[in-house]
C-alpha cells in the first residue's frame, strides 16, 4: 500500500515537472532530475506524507492492521516474483536494446551530426 502510495506521489511529482530543452550537452549526461514543485504540489505531497505517517503509526500499533499490511505486502512480492519470472525474455531484451542503444550512442563521435 505504502509503495504503491509511493509511486503515485513520484508518478504525479514527475507529471508537474515543464519540459524544457537541454541548456548544454553536460546538463543532458546527468542522471538525476531537479525540479522545483508548484506550491499545490508540495503542499498535496506534505499531506500525502502526514497521511502515510499516519497510516504507518497505526499499522505499528494494531495486530490486526499490521497482519492485513504483511499480507498484502507478501502478496505483492509473491505477484512481483511471478510477473519477473514470467517477463524475464522481455525485460533481459529490454535491458539489452537499452544498453546497445546506448553503446551505440557513447560511439559516435561528437560534432558529426548533420545540420541541414
Amino acid at each position: 500500500m505504502v509503495l504503491l502510495i509511493g509511486l503515485a506521489t513520484t508518478s504525479a511529482a514527475r507529471s508537474q515537472q515543464p519540459d524544457t530543452p537541454s541548456k548544454s550537452k553536460e546538463s543532458a549526461r546527468t542522471d538525476s532530475v531537479t525540479f522545483k514543485p508548484s506550491p499545490e504540489l508540495q503542499k498535496s505531497l506534505e499531506d500525502l506524507a502526514r497521511a502515510v505517517q499516519a497510516l504507518a503509526q497505526r499499522i505499528t500499533s494494531d495486530p490486526q492492521i499490521k497482519a492485513a499490511a504483511v499480507n498484502v505486502a507478501s502478496g505483492l512480492v509473491t505477484t512481483t516474483q511471478q510477473v519477473v519470472a514470467e517477463e524475464s525474455v522481455a525485460i533481459q531484451q529490454a535491458l539489452k536494446t537499452a544498453a546497445d542503444r546506448i553503446s551505440a550512442a557513447q560511439s559516435i563521435p561528437p560534432g558529426s551530426s548533420k545540420k541541414p
